[in-house]
This record gives structure tokens, sequence and C-alpha cells, in this order.
């Protein structure tokens, strides 16, 4: 127990640390913007300035939950703080949606009142050096989601590479502005780049938001591990009398499986807890991530 408690604070430091320098990279553009954005007339700048507002908002409330996992009592208790991480991942779902909102309202207005944006260069510049960091965090953070399949690497690799697409339409929209302001229908070229951005951010909310929800719901499991489980009980057909049910749960990356199987009443404990641990072992050496409890149980249980 104690060794891997020691691994889950392991884990939750390695995230801790990534969260708080995607909060500080996000934190440093935001105020390279707002400069930039108070030197110009350009909705382009103005529009990803809230944008990366409410993108460092989320990087931020991420980051406060994770110190508080990684520094308090949480590690005893995972399953409630696996679901403060999809919460936090729905937050930052909704920043998206926040920022597709914000994108799509700015296009509209662009397309009906076109307006020549004038003293673009810095935004120009600072969007190049947002596009460079945000791409070396979203590499960097996807490289730990891999290894760690947790909703917060996902969400956060996922936000970061909004981010990067974000800001490349912002460095191709200003950037032939700057090239062609002497035709006036340059004035649309921002209002495009809104609306393929919105495509990218319609897509990272979707798989953001669908996953995470679920989750928070405590969704079944899948067709697919549920068979697992039965193919695992089969195995082990004669070793009980009675199947009464399953309970389970998901909270972040791990999976609860509560089964309950009556006994023959004349066989010691002793040889009942031989059986039963050779089932949890084959059931959690199947399902990475689970934890798998196998109750003496001698009538049905309610699943809830």
């Amino acid at each position: 127990m104690g060794s891997r408690l020691a691994a889950l604070a392991s884990a939750y430091r390695v995230k801790e640390r990534f969260v708080r320098v995607n909060f500080l990279t996000s934190s440093l553009s935001f105020a390279l913007k707002l400069t930039a954005s108070l030197i110009s007339n350009s909705l382009t700048i103005f529009t990803d300035l809230l944008r990366n507002l409410g993108e460092t908002f989320a990087c931020g409330m991420t980051w406060l939950m994770i110190r508080r996992i990684s520094k308090g009592k949480a590690l005893a208790y995972e399953y409630g703080y696996g679901k403060l991480e999809n919460f936090s991942s729905l937050i930052v779902g909704g920043v998206m949606i926040v920022s597709l909102v914000v994108a799509l309202s700015g296009a509209v207005d662009r397309l009906r009142h076109p307006v020549v944006a004038r003293q673009v260069e810095l935004g120009f510049f600072v969007a190049i050096y947002a596009t460079g960091a945000n791409t070396i965090r979203w590499l960097r953070t996807y490289r730990v989601a891999r290894h760690d399949r947790s909703p917060v690497m996902e969400s956060q690799w996922h936000l970061f590479r909004t981010k990067t697409v974000a800001n490349v339409c912002v460095v191709a929209a200003l950037g032939l502005t700057l090239a062609m302001e002497d035709h006036p229908w340059s004035m649309y070229i921002d209002p495009i780049a809104s609306l393929v951005l919105c495509g990218f951010l319609v897509n990272s909310i979707y798989n953001v938001v669908s996953k995470n929800a679920a989750d928070l719901l405590d969704r079944a499991l899948d067709e697919s591990l549920q068979l697992v489980i039965l193919r695992e009980l089969t195995a082990y057909y004669d070793e009980y009398v009675a199947f009464h049910g399953i309970r389970s749960r998901r909270s972040g990356t791990n999976i609860y499986i509560e089964i309950f199987l009556e006994f023959d009443p004349d066989r010691t404990m002793g040889d009942v807890q031989k059986s039963i641990d050779a089932m949890r072992a084959g059931l959690e050496q199947k399902i990475p991530g689970s934890h798998v409890v196998i109750a003496p149980s001698t009538s049905r249980v309610v699943v809830v």
C-alpha cells in the first residue's frame, strides 16, 4: 500500500509540474497579447486575447486542483479525486466553448462590418512567439499523456493543440493583412481564419466533454470489459455456486469493480480466499488500471 501511494504521489507531482509550466506559458502569452491589443485596433488580436484569457484561467484552475491533490491527503482517497480530475477537464471544455462563441461572434461581426486593422505588427510577432511556445508545450504534454492517461493531461494537450492551431490562424491572418493591406478584400481575411479555427474548437470540445462527462456520471464499463469479466468468471465456474451481481465505477484512469459471488458454505474461508485471490489477480492483469473486489454474498445485490 505504501509503495502504491508513493507511486501516486510521484505521478501527481509530474502532473503538477507540467500544468504549472503550462499555466505560466499561458500567462506570459496573455500579458504580451494584452500589450499588443492596447496599441492596435485589430479585432483579431482582441478576440485572441479573450480566448487566451479563458484558457489561462482554465490552466490556473487545473494547476490549483492538481497542486491541492499532490500536497494534501488526496492520495488516500483516489476515487473522489479521480472525479475531481474529470471535473477540472470539463472546466477546460467549458473554456473552449466560450472561445468558440467569441470566435464565431467575432467572425460574424467582421463579415458584416469589415474593418482595416492597423498597428498589428507587435501582435503578429507575439502570435509567432505564442505559436512556438504552445507547440513545445503541446508536444511535451502529449508525451506525458501517452504514458499517463489522466483526464487532466489529456485535456491539457488538447488545449495546447487548440492554442497552437489558433495562433497559427492568427499569424496567417495578421501576416496576410500586413502583406495585402492595400487590397480591399484583405478585410475579410480575419473572419475566414476565425471560421477555420472554430472547426478545430468544435472537435476539441467534443473530445474533452464527451469523455469526462460520461465518467462523472459513473458510466458503466464498456461492453468489451464486461466480456472480459464474464470470461474470467466462466473460467472459475466451479469455484463458486452463484453469481449475485457486479458494480463498477470509473474514477479518472482507475476502474473499480465489485463482484458478488456465493461460495459453498462447506468450504473453509482460507480455501475461498485462494479462489478470490486468483480471480482478482486474473482480472486486474487483463483490465489495466482496474481495482477488483470480490465479496462473498448469499443474495443478489442492488447494482447502482
